[in-house]
Formats: structure tokens, sequence, C-alpha cells
């Protein structure tokens, strides 16, 4: 497939377009991905906030061209202006591009994501719960709470019961309980499970949202994915009730947070396979003695790393304002880079 795009992008960009359209939803088709993804697929590709609404199931979604979510269209009248398509399932359902012109691609686009969609909500119906990913993925998103209802039964949850979500990578499996799905996510591909309590029996990187009721599992959701990114060799396990005041870094705009010096500067360190670890371990702790006995190292070579990253932080990190700046800079770094990667 990637030969094929190649060539054609030789010879027609807009067929270049179409395959990797295709493409992206039929790999989004193959991972079970959520409803969201779909819609966030068609806002990346197309660079313009998409949307899906589905009156029957009480659903809508909107995410931005950064592939965000974004607060509903209030009057789906405003729909007609944009490019979009119904679901050609009696439901009244329509998805959207919000592209001031229509494109020559518009119309694969939008049957790829109608395609999908259709597909999706066959699968994880609130009406028909087919499997215990498709609960999960309810309890997650913005479903009604008679959707809820019917996915917590599916799943065995009391309603008054109190849950936390956990995030872990993909490819981690499920060590909680049944109760799984793998979502994707501005920041990647994550494996969610809804648990009663939290148990980790095997060593694996994971951020753990606050214990709450059904009704706000998506704000535990969220919670997790923020810890997750924060997650690390030598803090594996984030739980957002330890996180304090660091909480508070999730909500600066990536915008800003990306082009700050402080974080520019951890960029650059991250360059170095054993950069990130040490920039923790001097954030961490009180001395370069103590950074190296978590690190395991001789205390010389992790002087001696101290040294370079001073130099190119631009400040000293042998003070506690020094190690506070670290630890700020360090945390925006994660959360404004993929999974996997910072």
């Amino acid at each position: 497939m990637k030969e094929l795009i190649q060539r054609l992008s030789a010879l027609d960009e807009d067929a270049t377009a179409a395959v990797k359209i295709i493409l992206h939803f039929d790999t989004l088709l193959g991972q079970g991905a959520g409803l969201e993804s779909f819609v966030r697929g068609a806002a990346v590709l197309s660079g313009y906030p998409a949307g899906l609404a589905h009156p029957q199931h009480q659903l809508s979604l909107r995410v931005d061209a950064n592939g965000r979510p974004a607060p509903p269209v209030e009057d789906l009248a405003d729909v007609d202006k944009w490019p979009h398509r119904g679901l050609d399932d009696g439901s009244g359902g329509v998805v959207w591009v919000e592209r001031p012109e229509e494109s020559v691609i518009d119309a694969v686009l939008l049957e790829r994501l109608a395609a999908g969609i259709h597909l999706t909500l066959e699968r994880v119906s609130p009406l028909t719960v087919e499997d215990d990913a498709g609960a999960v993925e309810i309890l997650l998103s913005k479903a009604s709470d008679g959707a809820r209802r019917k996915a917590a039964r599916r799943l065995r949850l009391a309603e008054d019961c109190l849950v936390h979500v956990v995030a872990t990578a993909v490819e981690t499996a499920p060590p909680f309980s049944r109760r799984s799905a793998v979502l994707s996510t501005p920041a990647g591909a994550v494996r969610a499970s809804v648990v009663e309590a939290v148990r980790f029996s095997t060593t694996c990187l994971a951020g753990v949202g606050s214990a709450v009721r059904l009704h706000d599992l998506p704000t535990s959701w969220s919670q997790a994915l923020v810890g997750l990114r924060l997650a690390s060799h030598l803090l594996p396990v984030v739980r957002w009730d330890e996180l304090g005041a660091l909480a508070l870094l999730a909500s600066v705009p990536v915008e800003l947070a990306a082009v700050h010096p402080d974080v520019l500067a951890v960029t650059e360190v991250a360059q170095e396979p054993w950069g990130l670890d040490t920039l923790e371990a001097v954030a961490r702790t009180e001395s370069s003695r103590a950074a190296s006995a978590v690190l395991g190292l001789h205390h010389s070579t992790v002087q001696a790393r101290a040294t370079r990253l001073e130099e190119v932080l631009g400040f000293r990190t042998g003070t506690a304002d020094g190690r506070t700046r670290l630890m700020v800079a360090l945390t925006l770094h994660r959360l404004t880079t993929p999974l996997g990667t910072g």
C-alpha cells in the first residue's frame, strides 16, 4: 500500500489523498477504534473541524483540526453550509467537515467516515452492546445516562459503584479485568481499563484516574491519560490524585507550552538516550549522589551529565528552585509530546 501511495503521488495528488483516507479509516476499523477516533481522523486528514450528530443514540461529537475534542455544534442547521453526509441508515445521523469550500476529496472522506461510524455503532450501539470493549467505550464517552446504565449492566457494574479508569500502552495486556478497550486519543492509541480496585501485578507504565461514579467516568479517563503521559521508567505509575498542583499543567495550551524556552531545552536533552531519565532523577533528588543511586550509575557519570544538562537548560539544577523549574519543564514536555517519545 505504501508503494502504491508513492506511485500515485507522482501522478495525482488527489488520488494519493484518497488512498490515504481509505487506508486510514480501514486501519481504524481493523483496530476496533471508537467513534471519536473516526471523527478525529476526518478532522486531522482534512485540516478542519469535523463532527458527528446522531439523534437516535443521543450522540454529539466534534473534534478540532488538531484532533482535540471541541464543543458540539449548537444548531445542526449550520451543518448544511459545510460538506456533510447522512449515515443512510434511517437514523438521521450526519457527519461533516467544516471546510469553507468543498474539496474534491470530501466525497471520499465523508463516505469513509460515515461507513466507519455506521459499522462502529453496530458494534458498540448503546441499544445493543455486543462486547465488553464496546461497553467500556460507551462508559468513557459522552453517551446518555440510559446508554451508560446498559453498558454498566453488560460489565456487571453497580450504578452506585466507585471505579477508576487506568490508561496503559496498547501492547500492554490488560492486567486488571476484562473491562478493557483500545481507544484513539490525540496522543495516540491507548488501552483503557475500568477497575474497581487498582492493583498492579506487572510492571508497566500506567495512569490512574480518580475513583468516580459511572456518570463521571469520562473525567477519570481524561485524568488517566494525563497520568500515562507523565509515567516514566523512574515513576511507572502516576495517579491523578497524587499529582496535586502539577495537574494544572495539563490545562496549559499545547501551542504555548511547546515553545517555552525551558521546554525546548528539555526537548533538546531528550535527544540523548539518557537525557530524560537523568533529568527526572536530578529533579526528584537533592544531590547528584542521590540521583546516581536512583539511576544505578557511578556518581562521576551523573555529575558529568548534570553539568552538561545545566549548559543546555541555562539554569542550575542543584538548588530547590532549579529542581522545581526543571520538574515543571519536564512535565510540560511530556504533556506536549506523543506517547512513547517523552
